[in-house]
This record gives structure tokens, C-alpha cells and sequence, in this order.
């Protein structure tokens, strides 16, 4: 949590900041169109009919969202055991995520116990009851002059880890790269880790051991770069796949605290710009640090940096000195509110006419208000429930909310297949974006919460499109084509 071989930054251009459009909050403002004609998922034309539009509005509502915001930081040193009633609590005080330091102090030459991996498994058992994930680290140090340990060692204590991080994957949100020197920060080391072919080498092993669906962060720009042998940033093409440049996020652990960030930096402007495309693509954070030569980051430069940098998670607790400069400047509740996603419906066009095996027709503009995007895997699903809310059908969508990117709309544009045998009635609408791990996907805690007012459920995590859903057994509507299909949620 200390560190101290990091930079600092100058500021970037200030993105302009976008409000919602419309009239009404989640609900209200509907009104039907004139027919429209389209295609469905699998290209055939199909007629839509009449669409009803529901208009919406954002709300400055604070509240918890999946793998962004404000952490909480904890080690093994000084919380040798998670307890469930605290993570609870911090998730009442909007926190999602906690910071998890394991140190490995007592196994620098020598495997890690048995006791102490089934103390990690306790924790991750505790985490995901209390729906929180973990930004994990592991280190050997906690002093700059304090050994760490060697290479072998490392290597040893990956493959030790590997079936812990392979079956809690659900609630680890990112892997911070650690091992390496003091408060695994990738600097201060006593045996002679601090180059390229050792960091190279512990990299290929984390990305062997974590599982594909998570990213690993390292410390300054310069390390990914010399990884990946690429001086430019990810490229689109390239995100979200399997190839370690789109596994490979980054960590700041003193950010906005000096010139350089206390060596983060080798040229701020560079690689400000190389990160402000990295964010896109990869996961962004870290935390504060005293500041060196700079005053602490006022209101305006730190929403500057954060909107530039892509900001996904920040701590909480350190540095106190910067944080507290948001309280007294009026700004923390914005910071709060935007960084990470900030997800907001913005209008919805829904097909009015339906019957069993029949389509349904659903064009939802959304636009994020947040620093970033998500950055892990997530679902999204239409949930169609019956008015008396004994049967609901789900139907998964091919979209990606990784692809929400900061300052744009983005729209989902669906068409399902309603089940023949739908019992004819009244239906509500809603848009759920649950995660995707099975262990998890039913947890409303995961599921990410739209910022619009009167729209989140809380029991179930949906997302209310305040749309009715009429089902008539009329016969003169053609039967969907679409490989998209609502079915029954067991």
C-alpha cells in the first residue's frame, strides 16, 4: 500500500461530461410509432409493427456496482481472516470491491502451507457470500530492505495457487502481477528480480495460472510494453480475446503524486496517451500516495485524470491526504458516481403487437457516464416476467458491455423468438446484465445497476424498462425466425 517507484501526471484534456436525454424517469413518456420493417439476428426481414418508445432520464442516485469504485483495503498481515459482517458493511457504504494483500512472509523459501491456502479459500468463500470482489496481490515483503523471494520460489507458489484462483475466478475481479520486491511492487528486490527476462518470466506463469477470463495489472506502462514487445497501445481487434496484450491491464500505486508518479511515468504525455487507449481495453487503477513536488490533486485535475486515464477502482482508505481533497472541494460524490462504468438508459422502442411464436422487438439506447468501461466478461439478458410474477422467461444477448465505452451511447438492438406455448396476458420487460459465472449469475449483488431512477430491483438485480408486454392470441402475426428465444427460467 506504500510504494514508492512510481510517477506522476499532467493534465490531460478534460472530456466533456454528457447528461441523459428525455422526459420521464424509468417510467412514463410512452407513446406509439408508426410500423417499421427490419431484419432479425439472422438477417431475415421481418415486420416489426407498431413500436411504443419509453424515454428515460439519469438519477444522481450513489450505490454499489460489480468490479468498479472506491476499495477497501486489507492484508493478511493485519486481517489475517476476512469477516463477512465487515464486507457486508462496506457494501453498504457502496463499496463492491475489496483490495485482498496476501503475504507470503513465512514461505520465502519453502512451499506455502496448507493452513494458509485454505485460509485464501476461506476468504474467497466469505467474499462471494457477501457479494464482493477482491483485487488480489501477493508479496513477501513489507519494508523496502526486507527480502523477497527468488524466482523458483515464485514459480512454486503460482502452481500452488493456480487451483485457488481457477475455482474462485468468480469473485477475484483482477490480479495485481506482486512478488516481486517490496509490498510486491515490482521494485525493491534482494534477489536480482528487477528486469526484464525475471519479469518476463513471472508474467508467462501468471498468465498460465489465472484463469483466461481475467487480467493480470502491472505496475507502470513500460513493463507491459516490454512484455508484449509492442511500444503502441492494444488495438480494438485484439481486445477481449485470449492474447496475454488483452490480459495485461495496469496498476498506478501512486497516482497524481508527483511529476512522474514516483517513476510510474518515463514520458507523462506518451504514456498518458498510450493508457488513455489502453483503458478501453483493459482494467485501470490503483490508489494515491503523498504527494512530491505537487500540490494534492484538486477536484478538477483529479476528475480530469480519471476521465483521461480510464479509472476503474480507487483506494479508499490511502492516501488520505488526496482523497479528503474531494471532500472539501465538493467533488467526492461525483468521483463516487462516475468512476468505473456509469450505466444509463436513454430511450427504449419495444414492438407493441405480440403473440405466442411471435417476435418480440426491443431497440434500448444506453450511454456510460463513467471513467471506463466494465472490463470483465458480463452477460446481458431480457428478462420477460408474467404481471403476477409466477413465470419468467430469459433471453441472452449477443452483446458485449465491455464495448460501453466512456462518453458514448450504445444500443442493443434485439430480436427474440416468443415460446409458442406463452400463455397469453400481461408481461413486463427488463434489461438484466448479471455475471457470468453460473456460482454467481442469480446474485443480484453482481449484476451491474442502471443509473435511472425507480428501475433497479433489488430482489433479483433487474433492471425495470418500464414497458408492458401484452400477449394476445392473435394469429395474423408471423412466427420469429430468430435464433434468439426467450425460454422459461427454471
Amino acid at each position: 500500500m506504500t510504494n514508492r517507484i512510481l510517477k506522476k501526471s499532467s493534465l490531460i484534456a478534460l472530456l466533456p461530461f454528457l447528461f441523459i436525454l428525455g422526459m420521464t424517469a424509468c417510467g412514463g413518456d410512452n407513446h406509439s410509432n408508426t410500423d417499421d420493417n427490419g431484419s432479425d439476428s439472422d438477417g431475415n426481414e421481418t415486420v416489426i409493427g407498431p413500436v411504443k418508445t419509453v424515454s428515460y432520464i439519469s438519477a444522481n442516485d450513489l450505490f454499489p456496482n460489480p468490479e468498479r469504485g472506491f476499495y477497501k483495503y486489507t492484508d493478511s498481515k493485519g486481517t489475517p481472516a476476512l469477516s463477512e459482517q465487515a464486507l457486508r458493511e462496506y457494501r453498504q457504504n457502496n463499496a463492491s470491491l475489496i483490495y485482498r494483500l496476501y503475504y507470503l512472509k513465512d514461505f520465502k523459501n519453502v512451499p506455502i502451507s496448507d493452513a494458509f491456502l485454505s485460509q485464501i479459500k476461506q476468504d474467497m468463500g466469505v467474499a462471494r457470500k457477501a457479494g464482493i470482489k477482491i483485487i488480489l496481490r501477493f508479496a513477501y515483503s513489507i519494508a523496502m530492505d526486507e527480502p523477497d523471494a527468488p524466482l523458483s520460489v515464485i514459480l512454486q507458489h503460482l502452481d500452488q495457487l493456480k487451483p485457488i484462483l481457477q475455482e474462485n475466478k468468480d469473485v477475484i475481479a483482477v490480479l495485481q502481477a506482486g512478488f516481486i520486491g517490496s509490498w510486491g511492487e515490482w521494485y525493491y528486490t534482494t534477489n536480482n528480480l528487477n528486469n526484464d527476462t525475471a519479469r518476463k518470466t513471472i508474467i508467462d506463469k501468471i498468465l498460465e495460472v489465472l484463469p483466461a477470463e481475467r487480467t493480470v495489472q502491472v505496475r507502470t506502462p513500460n513493463y507491459k510494453r516490454n512484455y508484449v514487445g509492442v511500444k503502441t497501445a492494444i488495438q480494438a481487434e485484439d481486445a477481449f480475446s485470449n492474447k496475454a496484450v488483452a490480459r495485461i491491464g495496469h496498476h498506478n500505486d501512486c497516482f497524481m503524486a508527483s511529476a512522474d508518479d514516483y517513476g510510474t511515468y518515463t514520458d507523462a504525455a506518451v504514456d498518458k496517451s498510450y493508457l488513455n487507449t489502453e483503458g478501453l481495453y483493459v482494467p485501470i487503477g490503483g490508489e494515491t500516495c503523498p504527494p512530491d513536488g505537487v500540490d494534492p490533486a484538486d477536484c478538477e485535475k483529479a476528475q480530469a485524470e480519471m476521465r483521461n486515464l480510464r479509472w476503474s477502482y480507487l483506494n479508499e482508505d490511502y492516501y488520505k491526504g488526496v482523497n479528503d481533497t474531494w471532500i472539501t472541494g465538493g467533488c467526492m460524490d461525483g468521483i463516487i458516481r462516475e468512476m468505473g462504468y456509469r450505466l444509463v438508459l436513454q430511450k427504449g422502442e419495444f414492438s407493441e403487437k405480440h403473440a405466442p411464436g411471435s417476435e418480440l422487438y426491443a431497440n434500448i439506447t444506453l450511454q456510460n457516464l463513467g471513467y471506463a468501461p466494465p472490463f470483465n466478461p458480463r452477460k446481458v439478458e431480457l428478462i420477460l416476467r408474467s404481471k403476477d410474477g409466477k413465470t419468467t422467461y430469459v433471453a441472452s444477448l449477443p452483446d458485449d458491455p465491455r464495448k460501453w465505452q466512456p462518453y458514448k451511447s450504445a444500443t442493443i438492438n434485439a430480436k427474440v423468438a416468443l415460446p409458442t406455448d406463452l400463455a397469453v396476458g400481461d408481461y413486463k420487460l427488463y434489461l438484466y446484465l448479471p455475471d457470468p459465472e453460473d456460482s454467481i449469475h442469480d446474485r443480484p449483488e453482481y449484476a451491474i445497476r442502471l443509473g435511472n431512477k425507480d428501475c433497479w430491483e433489488a430482489e433479483t438485480g433487474y433492471n425495470d424498462l418500464n414497458i408492458d408486454i401484452q400477449v394476445s392470441a392473435s394469429s395474423d402475426l408471423p412466427a420469429s425466425q430468430s435464433s434468439i428465444k426467450f425460454t422459461l427460467k427454471k
